[in-house]
């Protein structure tokens, strides 16, 4: 985002102070348009706040910021979604490298796992097969 900001509108520099989804609908200060759900709030350097949409936004950056904001929060919902995923295969892996597990494992299933997490830890979903064996040994894990 340093790149891209600051940036000038109406000989004035704004700099992005925060992007979020509105809880009720907004209006666009720059365009009007209503209703704005995906909101950027810039301010100038003489404290002016404007709270403008995804086509503003991307107009006065001349760049497609909304697109960055909306894969950001698509990954940050799966990296929180597969929280028990990650957790659960990150314990196995370390204790796997410690020989420290109480199950076998194989060597081809390792590979998979650290696949898997660095997939989820990318803000990937997880294919169902990825799932599949995450399942598979986080219960084992418990069980034992």
């Amino acid at each position: 985002m340093k790149s891209v900001f600051p940036v000038q509108y109406k000989n004035k520099t704004y700099r992005l102070v925060n992007n979020y989804v509105a809880s009720t609908y907004t209006r666009c200060d720059m365009c009007g348009s209503h209703p704005i759900i995906e909101v950027s709030v810039i301010r100038s350097n003489d404290g002016q706040t404007l709270r403008v949409g995804n086509n503003c936004i991307d107009r006065i950056t001349n760049r497609r910021v909304s697109r960055w904001f909306k894969n950001y929060r698509r990954k940050r919902e799966n990296l929180m979604r597969n929280r028990k995923y990650i957790d659960g295969i990150s314990l196995i892996l370390n204790a796997y490298e410690m020989n420290e597990l109480t199950f076998q494992i194989t060597d081809g299933d390792v590979k998979k796992l650290r696949k898997a997490l660095e997939r989820m830890c990318n803000g990937l979903k997880p294919t169902r097969s990825q799932e599949q064996i995450a399942e598979c040994y986080i219960n084992r894990k418990a069980k034992a």
